[in-house]
């Protein structure tokens, strides 16, 4: 019984990496139970979910993934920041939350790839997703803009050269 619960956990966090694909590895010990809420809210706001989890079990998800765990992240106490395509802006509220409490980023996962805790930093000082959309559909509005306003002076240009043939031929 206890092993068919276990791949039954196994299973379940197999689902959640898959659906998920990116997260952020954390060491959550020394952290208070007001702190660990404080953190989940944070990251609620970017639809992050964070859980603790059991270092085995997440091992063999992982594996059955075909994802190793060569540099052991998945040791000590360990919660997972399951983000999802808001790596950047999760990272950095985990970043800026390790200054200020217990809490130590061990690594992250992103695009199938595993990070070091410094490379989670540099992560996190990258714009996140819903910013970058707007640079880019800022860029190309602009980019729009100077089409249609180069479109607009062609076809003025060609009006008046129509106009001047035509008062030329009047003449």
């Amino acid at each position: 019984m206890a092993n068919q619960v276990k791949t039954n956990k196994v299973a379940e966090m197999k689902q959640v990496f898959e659906e998920y694909k990116n997260f952020v590895l954390t060491n959550y010990r020394g952290l208070t139970v007001s702190q660990m809420t404080d953190l989940r809210g944070k990251l609620n706001e970017y639809k992050v979910a964070y859980k603790v989890v059991k270092n085995t079990m997440a091992r063999i998800a992982l594996k059955e993934m075909g994802v190793e765990d060569e540099a052991g992240y998945f040791k000590g106490p360990t919660a997972v920041a399951f983000t999802g395509n808001e790596m950047p802006g999760a990272a950095k509220i985990l970043v800026d939350f390790q200054k200020k409490s217990h809490l130590e980023v061990k690594g992250g996962f992103l695009d199938g790839v595993f990070y070091s805790p410094d490379q989670v930093v540099d992560i996190s000082k990258l714009p996140g997703r819903s910013v970058l959309l707007s640079q880019i559909a800022g860029g190309m509005m602009g980019i729009l803009s100077k089409f249609a306003g180069d479109m607009k002076s062609v076809l003025s240009t060609f009006a008046l050269t129509l106009k001047a043939i035509e008062d030329k031929k009047a003449e």
